[in-house]
């Protein structure tokens, strides 16, 4: 009986650790924020999902999937809306710090879920970056 019990409490436990991997966290532990310009748009992801550039950094987006996305600001520092067929590119030049927000229309949401990113500009830090591809926050499908 105590053999049974002991090897009850080590599943249990090891159950438990299991979980929280599998309760949709959002990953932002992980999350980085890297220094490029350039972003892809692949498998319905903008990769790297958090960027930061100088001001007047020209930020260069490559669709490298066969099929259409968009750049498209949802923050109110910024209007763009800018449609990018598969192997095509679109650019912006951020002259002023801040964080921008941007999402595909086709496969994101305005709230920044799904396929959406964050651009850092000068001296704006991004404090909440979205979290790894393919989460709750965002970055693949939903």
């Amino acid at each position: 009986m105590t053999h049974r019990r002991r090897f009850l409490t080590v599943f249990a436990a090891t159950t438990v650790t299991a979980v929280p991997g599998c309760t949709g966290s959002t990953g932002r532990g992980s999350a980085s924020v890297e220094e490029t310009s350039e972003v892809t748009m692949t498998e319905s992801q903008f990769q790297p999902r958090n960027v930061h550039v100088d001001a007047g950094t020209t930020v260069m987006w490559t669709n490298e999937d066969s099929g259409e996305h968009t750049v498209t600001s949802t923050s109110d520092n910024w209007r763009v809306d800018e449609r990018v067929p598969g192997g095509e590119t679109v650019e912006h030049t951020f002259e002023e710090s801040g964080v921008y927000d941007v999402y595909c229309t086709i496969h994101g949401s305005a709230d920044l879920s799904g396929m959406s990113m964050k651009v850092g500009v000068g001296d704006a830090a991004i404090e909440s970056p979205l979290g790894g591809s393919g989460d709750a926050n965002g970055g693949g499908y939903y």
